[in-house]
């Protein structure tokens, strides 16, 4: 008789999910009080400590309530096989969404310069948030590249979509992860994270191996910093007035952008209609996998 658990169902979603939360708030006070203790030096170290205590935390409170529930840690992945030729098309997949997230924001801006009483609403929090954030290459990388997409990726497609797929079905639980993916991301413009949460969902599915959505979540997040290493933008009081000033003279760089968007988005459509187009309807990554396990 197995010592595991077949499925998800058991398990507590909320568990984790207000343990974190409360963890996250103290670990923003430890971070206050040593910016203070530093007397506003090292900021960049201090911000990765404490993503990282965040993110260890996740990690290990996902594993904690596995083992509570008696759920197989190993089951979670089933081994890669010897020919990785589909690791190809998956780089192809992530660069091609991140092309399309990227150029979501640039098009998203020309779109607002059309309806003034928006512009002016929206325009001050996508400045905030896209364009003049002072944080340091080095911090966003280790943050972005190695932290979030290692943890979120057990937290949100091992745990919780396993929990959703057993007991609402694939296609339900590939979209309620991925809308809380989207939720929990509020620094963001939460569509380009919702595809994201939604293509990780089908490639854990389609290949039953957290490898892929991490390879997948890493490469985009990578390609999205990029131009932040690369264009500098200034002062955040100058970047804000030269995205302000868009409304009156909109750059021809915002109108190519926006056409790359309104290229590449039917394109990502068509690519992901194809390279998923087998994908089975019932029974979750982790349902699959036990059964290797024992």
């Amino acid at each position: 008789m197995s010592t595991y658990e077949s499925t998800f169902e058991k398990a507590s979603i909320w568990a984790i999910l207000w343990r974190t939360l409360l963890i996250s708030i103290g670990v923003v006070i430890l971070g206050v009080v040593l910016i203070f203790a530093f007397m506003g030096e090292h900021s960049t170290l201090i911000g990765l400590v404490t993503d990282g205590l965040v993110y260890f935390t996740m990690y290990k409170l996902t594993l904690r309530q596995m083992k509570k529930h008696s759920l197989s840690v190993r089951a979670l992945s089933r081994p890669l096989s010897q020919s990785n030729r589909s690791f190809l098309p998956v780089l192809g997949l992530t660069i091609l969404t991140a092309v399309v997230a990227y150029s979501f924001i640039y098009f998203f801006m020309t779109l607002l310069t059309f309806i003034p009483a928006l512009f002016d609403l929206i325009m001050p929090y996508l400045i905030n948030i896209s364009f003049v954030e002072d944080l340091p290459f080095i911090y966003l990388f280790v943050v972005a590249v190695i932290f979030a997409p290692i943890v979120e990726e057990i937290v949100f497609r091992g745990y919780i979509l396993n929990k959703w797929v057993d007991k609402y079905g694939v296609k339900k639980g590939i979209i309620f992860s991925s809308l809380v993916f989207m939720i929990i991301h509020l620094q963001s413009l939460f569509i380009p994270q919702l595809i994201v949460g939604i293509l990780c969902g089908l490639l854990y599915v389609k290949f039953n191996n957290l490898v892929y959505p991490i390879l997948f979540h890493a490469v985009y997040n990578f390609i999205v910093l990029i131009p932040t290493f690369f264009i500098n933008y200034g002062a955040p009081e100058e970047a804000q007035e030269a995205l302000l000033s868009i409304q009156e003279s909109l750059p021809m760089e915002f109108i190519l952008v926006s056409l790359l968007f309104l290229v590449s988005l039917p394109l990502l459509v068509y690519v992901s209609k194809r390279f998923f187009h087998t994908l089975r309807e019932t029974g979750s990554p982790y349902a699959q996998n036990i059964e290797l396990v024992e």
